[in-house]
């Protein structure tokens, strides 16, 4: 599928608290509203991590009022998964997932490996640091899939 056809974007990983939302603020700050974008996780029992929305302010993408969810809280919404143009999983179960919920839908699945960040209860700096890579190789991601819409 080529990015003209592109209308919607779904990023997806195991608890939409970190690399996902990471994902879709990123995208909202360097596409704006030109593409429908949106985030949910396999699981939605967790809030939005603290490092998350810290290591984002430092790029200026707000993730402090970020509400995690689901793709069956997306589903049961009115919301429909198969119905977007893109989805891009970063985990595994995501990906098992989005195969699952979009079984009988033509629309296009682009496996995102994304290793979660690694925490330190002993290193502060050390998690910060991880945290940052994490959010710096998914920029460097979208940056790349989509520089047809930064231009």
């Amino acid at each position: 599928m080529k990015n003209k056809f592109i209308q919607s974007v779904l990023f997806c990983c195991d608890f939409n608290s970190i690399r996902s939302p990471m994902a879709e603020g990123i995208f909202k700050k360097l596409i704006g509203n030109r593409i429908f974008v949106q985030s949910a996780g396999v699981f939605d029992s967790v809030e939005i991590d603290g490092f998350t929305v810290r290591v984002c302010n430092e790029i200026d993408v707000k993730l402090n009022q970020h509400r995690v969810r689901s793709l069956a809280e997306v589903e049961s919404q009115g919301g429909f998964v198969g119905g977007f143009d893109l989805i891009i999983p970063m985990t595994k179960q995501s990906l098992i997932e989005v195969e699952r919920f979009s079984k009988f839908c033509s629309l296009e699945i682009e496996n995102w490996k994304i290793d979660e960040p690694k925490k330190n209860d002993h290193d502060i700096n050390g998690t910060i640091k991880s945290y940052r890579q994490t959010r710096d190789v998914i920029y460097e991601k979208i940056l790349t899939r989509f520089h047809n819409f930064l231009i």
